[in-house]
């Protein structure tokens, strides 16, 4: 780059996102994917959202100029239900505020709390795009393992203590996505939610709840959210968002918070984007005040549901016996595999040489040197989205895995 462009040190160290840039290599013809985690194209409800378009005719006015930076009225008042629902609590407008997607409430809460060089604790592996946002102000990470049943939060105090002792601070803010998680599947058991919630209030480190997947649950009881646990403490920020639910197009999401902290976040985006599209979230108070999420809902549970239980049975039919372990998620979009003799990077050149794709375990780790304490990676794990193939896709895309783990003998 030309030295008139002086980039400023979090910009020199900033990486693309790993998931982002693997959409390079998987453009292929005939390729299938279970990279990215995206929802089926074909659930879209394109004719009833364009219906509600009409909204336009009665209230274009008002959609088409700038709005509120905390989020228009209407899909305020629709998400103050929503939340309190949720939540079990009445939540206060001074407690809400709408998003760009649920990644700029991340990277708002990063803004408002985090200076360079503060600690957040991850669970491990976790959301990239997470990582990329936090990274981006300049945050480091105590990573923390996860089995089945999410974080290990036995494991923490051990962590928090080993962070303040090397590096002289306290973690600022605890991350997880407690509900089918993003990359593992996995569900934080009450019991750990509860110990998770207990540990923060003692140590006063605020906990950033992510709720993508909460309402796709295909099996189980649902948990409550620790948002829920904690009513109107502030220990905890609950976010959310229309991506999985409606469409990840819409680009609109939430976040539940202290009132103090959403004064924040509000004063931060306003030097970024001022506020979300007021159009899009006319379309989506609409689409809701006519009680179609409920419908879609109902439709894509269905849908996702046969999805999930096609590719357990497509991974045990197809596998090698001992190549790979994993559970099958209750709910959310993801299988993730531990592999055993090979690392997923070998891996997933093979599997692009049979014409079929998935994410490597390590791009859902942090990087080795930002990490504090232990450091963990995801080497032998790849991450297998169910929710974008269909059903003939994923068996066989499951069979291409399988050669891919059994790759021909070479002749000699």
């Amino acid at each position: 780059m030309d030295d008139l462009f002086r980039l400023s040190h979090l910009a020199g160290r900033m990486q693309p996102s790993p998931i982002r840039e693997l959409f390079k290599l998987i453009a292929q013809p005939e390729l299938i994917s279970f990279a990215g985690g995206l929802p089926d194209p074909g659930a879209f409800p394109v004719d009833r959202v364009a219906s509600c378009a009409d909204v336009l005719n009665t209230n274009g006015l008002e959609l088409l100029q700038y709005g509120a930076s905390e989020g228009f009225g209407p899909l305020r008042d629709i998400l103050l239900d929503m939340s309190g629902r949720r939540l079990g609590y009445s939540v206060s407008g001074a407690e809400l505020l709408v998003t760009s997607g649920s990644q700029q409430a991340v990277d708002l809460v990063g803004r408002a709390l985090l200076d360079p060089g503060d600690v957040v604790v991850v669970e491990a592996p976790t959301y990239p795009g997470t990582l990329h946002s936090l990274r981006n102000v300049g945050a480091r990470f105590v990573a923390v393992a996860c089995d089945s049943e999410g974080m290990r939060v036995d494991r923490l105090p051990k962590a928090v203590a080993r962070c303040e002792r090397d590096t002289g601070r306290r973690p600022k803010l605890i991350y997880t996505v407690p509900d089918f998680s993003n990359p593992s599947g996995a569900c934080l058991s009450l019991q750990r939610r509860s110990q998770l919630l207990s540990f923060a209030q003692e140590l006063r480190i605020p906990i950033l709840e992510d709720d993508p997947y909460g309402c796709l649950r295909y099996r189980g009881e649902s948990l409550p959210s620790i948002k829920s646990l904690a009513g109107d403490s502030p220990t905890v920020i609950y976010c959310s968002s229309f991506s999985k639910i409606l469409a990840p197009g819409v680009r609109v999401a939430w976040a539940v918070a202290d009132p103090e902290l959403i004064r924040t976040m509000v004063l931060v985006r306003q030097g970024e984007d001022l506020c979300t599209s007021t159009v899009t979230q006319g379309l989506v108070a609409e689409y809701c005040r006519r009680g179609y999420l409920e419908d879609h809902l109902e439709k894509i549970l269905a849908i996702y549901s046969a999805k999930c239980s096609a590719m357990e049975l497509a991974l045990a039919k197809h596998l090698p016996q001992g190549a790979a372990a994993w559970h099958a998620p209750a709910g959310g979009f993801f299988f993730w595999l531990r592999l055993d003799g090979i690392s997923s990077r070998d891996l997933f050149h093979r599997a692009i040489g049979e014409r079929v794709a998935f994410v490597p375990g390590e791009a859902f780790y942090p990087d080795v040197d930002e990490q504090i304490g232990d450091t963990v990676t995801g080497d032998r794990f790849a991450r297998l989205c169910f929710t974008f193939a269909d059903t003939q896709q994923i068996d066989e895309g499951c069979r291409r895995l399988s050669r891919a783990l059994s790759p021909a003998p070479t002749a000699g």
